[in-house]
């Protein structure tokens, strides 16, 4: 997706959406590809990159991994003609395929900063099946809050690194334990200074393999672009 900011007479509108259960397993790029054939039935006139293979000039916010499901997503889109907020709710949302839901649109201005360069943390709701105790993953948690650094393996550029989670990690609250399920809230570092995925985050707890839904609800953001729904 290309920068929305290099253009001249457009106009910029920010679109918050959920991407729902039905379509969890497909990838960003199929995502981005469901977005620009949605905004063409819809009829919205949008601005096209130059050169040999023009594409629809938009930006998602921060891309979901596979398998994860998101309340409160953002994708930014240049249009060559003025759209009205109604307009736009009405002509996307009928246009929009199963699996993507469109809470609300804003426009914003052309030269804003972009939404890559906004975003710094993102929470999420995370349901783990388990037939731990209450008490054994209150400790489990209180422990990874208190450690003073959480060091991982991961792969990058096809060689292993190491890295220190904690100073990624924000907010971890145990939520509920019930009927051999826990649900648990996590605030995790997202955007230009560094990802970190609860996928990471289970693993410091020991439950890396037992994860049953793992949902983003809000983005968070420098200067809030959008609220969310």
């Amino acid at each position: 997706m290309t920068d929305p900011n290099q253009l001249d007479d457009k106009y910029r509108l920010r679109l918050t959406f959920a991407k729902k259960e039905q379509i969890k397993y497909i990838a960003h790029l199929d995502l981005a590809l469901a977005w620009e054939r949605a905004l063409r039935r819809a009829r919205i006139p949008l601005a096209h990159s130059q050169g040999f293979n023009p594409r629809p000039k938009m930006q998602v916010a921060s891309s979901l991994p596979l398998g994860t499901t998101g309340q409160a997503e953002i994708i930014d889109i240049i249009v060559t003609e003025p759209i009205s907020v109604e307009d736009a709710l009405a002509r996307i949302r009928p246009a929009l395929p199963v699996g993507i839901a469109l809470h609300a649109v804003e426009a914003v201005p052309l030269k804003a900063p972009t939404l890559q360069q906004l975003v710094r943390q993102a929470e999420y709701r995370v349901l783990v099946e388990t037939e731990l105790s209450e008490a054994e993953l209150r400790e489990r948690v209180a422990a990874l809050l208190a450690a003073k650094e959480i060091i991982q393996s991961r792969q990058r550029r096809k060689k292993e690194e190491k890295f220190d989670l904690r100073p990624l990690l924000h907010e971890l609250d145990l939520i509920a334990v019930s009927q051999g399920q826990a649900e648990l809230h996590m605030t995790l570092t997202a955007g230009q200074f560094g990802n970190l995925r609860p996928e990471a985050v289970l693993k410091a707890l020991d439950l890396a393999d037992q994860w049953a839904s793992i949902e983003r609800t809000k983005l968070i953001f420098d200067d809030p672009p959008v609220s969310s729904q």
